[in-house]
């Protein structure tokens, strides 16, 4: 599951699906916001609580800004108490293999995470600057897992199953961005592009949901982009269906 901000919400009507036509989810992976769904699946969350979870967060409890900004724009205490509150202990505590993509800051090394502390590394995995510092977590510092590997296959590669991988955020046209937390998101999409390209051929089905219209921070529109995310794989779905 890529990373796109409140457009990784489409991953949840993804899953829906998946559990509607009783496909059994043997392991996960996620980066960013792709991380954040894919915790919750892998902690056995249904689609429809993280819908009534979602709903139920008030942006300014979580988003808080740092006064003045440091290392960051908000902070990350309240992102990481929310997942504490929300999510086990540890990644040992799931109920199936989830693998978490994060970047080592310094090194600039891609980083895979299933073992350890389960909040530390997801909020690791959506620290995306400058809106979150990066996080220390073993011995690293470590930021979204985006910029060196924002759609996590290669955990999966090994396993015995089939690769649904769910792109939130392909580089598509779009009008003039509005603001500078647009401009920085797509700055993010365009240095992305090519590395998670070249994922493609390693998944057994792409779904790629149509969300033009649907912006990265629109997280009142919640069960629009989880509907969105359901129809995108029922037409993958369906399309994979009628070639076999």
């Amino acid at each position: 599951m890529s990373g796109g901000a409140a457009r990784g919400l489409a991953h949840a009507g993804v899953y829906r699906y998946l559990l509607e036509k009783g496909l059994e989810v043997a392991a996960v992976a996620g980066s960013s916001a792709g991380a954040v769904v894919g915790a919750f699946a892998a902690a056995g969350y249904s689609p429809e609580e993280m819908v009534s979870l979602a709903l139920s967060v008030k942006p300014l409890s979580v988003f808080r800004p740092q006064i003045p900004p440091k290392r960051s724009l908000f902070k990350n205490e309240p992102v990481l108490e929310f997942f504490r509150r929300h999510l086990p202990e540890r990644f040992e505590e799931l109920e199936v293999p989830f693998f978490v993509s994060a970047t080592d800051l310094l090194s600039g090394e891609a980083v895979v995470l299933s073992e350890g502390p389960l909040p530390e590394a997801v909020m690791a995995s959506a620290a995306l600057p400058p809106f979150f510092e990066p996080v220390e977590l073993g011995g690293r510092l470590l930021n979204d897992g985006g910029f060196s590997n924002d759609l996590p296959v290669e955990p999966l590669l090994k396993r015995d199953c089939f690769r649904v991988c769910v792109d939130v955020t392909p580089l598509e046209p779009t009008d003039a961005p509005g603001n500078w937390a647009e401009i920085t998101l797509r700055t993010f999409l365009i240095a992305v592009r090519a590395h998670k390209a070249a994922k493609y051929p390693l998944c057994d089905l792409l779904i790629v949901p149509e969300l033009k219209g649907l912006g990265f921070l629109n997280y009142k529109r919640v069960k629009e982009y989880v509907e969105v995310g359901y129809r995108a794989a029922e037409k993958a779905f369906g399309q994979l269906l009628s070639n076999s």
